[in-house]
């Protein structure tokens, strides 16, 4: 019995059997990559049938000597211009031809940026859900799927991929404040008591969740006056403030009593005083720039719609000739 196992132990034999073993692994492991690369393959063209739209030009796109550069400049073209349902069969198309996994995930965001512009939401999260599975920590992915949960009002969601992004070192704990405050607001309970629950969150230097709480509940939270501007000058309601830049802006649209007086160092407000006084008819504009992308838009807003960025609206405003009337 000894020298049975005697034989085994000649170098010669583990050598066989360690290279058999190689063989063996090596071998399943192809196997296994083979099906699973089949199955990924068999869940990407379902992906793409449950999307499809009907085109009689898809053969002309699908043509082999149409690269895969063109069709995707092709498509942001098309999405540039507002033609989303054309942006998103050539993408489409793109991903049928695309085996990589790095330029799958490069037209899976950008074929969710075209659902979401055109008012899919629920077709862009889960086209954002496949780029994810590629890399889950795509940041550009992970900001298009908060504002898609945020349109979708799926706070929670929101919560979790904000989360996601603290991972990536973003900046997100006044987002999340702002976005608990959401969650309150949409509960089923008295006002009185989502204030109460709003007011005790963090609330301290956060300028969008203190305009949030002035827009919904008109308390005024330390906030500078200038991220609330457009709607005190909306409202044309005297508030009682002890700062001297509410001050100016009140006396300048002469909400103040008329005995009191009050020197103004704002040139738009002063300038709005003068012209007022002097029946000029004059109103003040409001405009609203992403310090970010540096996009202007003519709506507050408190995720740019452009670069997804928390935070980051500037008010701007102008006095301009009434010429309405």
């Amino acid at each position: 019995m000894d020298l049975f196992f005697l034989d085994y132990r000649d170098p010669l034999v583990g050598l066989i059997f360690i290279t058999i073993l190689i063989f063996v692994v090596a071998l399943i492991n192809y196997f296994w990559r083979f099906f699973i690369y089949k199955d990924e393959e068999e869940k990407l063209e379902k992906f793409i049938k449950k999307f499809e739209l009907n085109n009689i030009h898809k053969d002309l796109l699908r043509d082999p000597n149409l690269s895969l550069d063109n069709l995707i400049f092709l498509a942001s073209i098309f999405t540039r211009s507002g033609e989303f349902e054309k942006a998103i069969q050539i993408y489409l198309i793109a991903l049928e031809k695309v085996k990589d996994k790095k330029e799958q995930e490069g037209i899976f965001i950008s074929l969710a940026e075209a659902y979401f512009k055109a008012g899919f939401l629920e077709r862009s999260k889960e086209v954002l859900l496949n780029a994810l599975k590629i890399r889950p920590r795509n940041e550009r992915a992970l900001k298009l799927l908060k504002i898609v949960y945020l349109r979708l009002r799926s706070y929670k969601e929101v919560l979790n991929t904000l989360e996601c992004l603290l991972e990536l070192d973003e900046e997100v704990k006044e987002e999340k404040e702002f976005i608990k405050a959401l969650i309150i607001k949409d509960q089923d309970m008295e006002q009185k008591n989502k204030l109460e629950l709003i007011l005790n969150l963090d609330i301290k230097d956060n300028a969008m969740l203190q305009r949030f709480i002035f827009e919904n509940y008109q308390i005024i939270k330390e906030q500078n006056l200038f991220d609330i501007i457009d709607l005190l000058y909306k409202d044309q309601k005297l508030i009682k403030i002890d700062k001297q830049e509410y001050k100016e802006f009140f006396y300048a649209l002469n909400l103040l009593p008329k005995e009191e007086k009050i020197f103004i160092k704002n040139q738009n407000f002063r300038m709005f005083k003068i012209l007022k006084n002097n029946e000029f008819k004059v109103k003040m504009v409001f405009s609203y720039m992403c310090l970010d992308c540096k996009n202007i838009m003519p709506l507050f807003f408190y995720h740019c719609p452009i670069c997804y960025s928390f935070n980051k609206c500037k008010i701007l405003y102008e006095v301009k000739l009434d010429e309405t009337n």
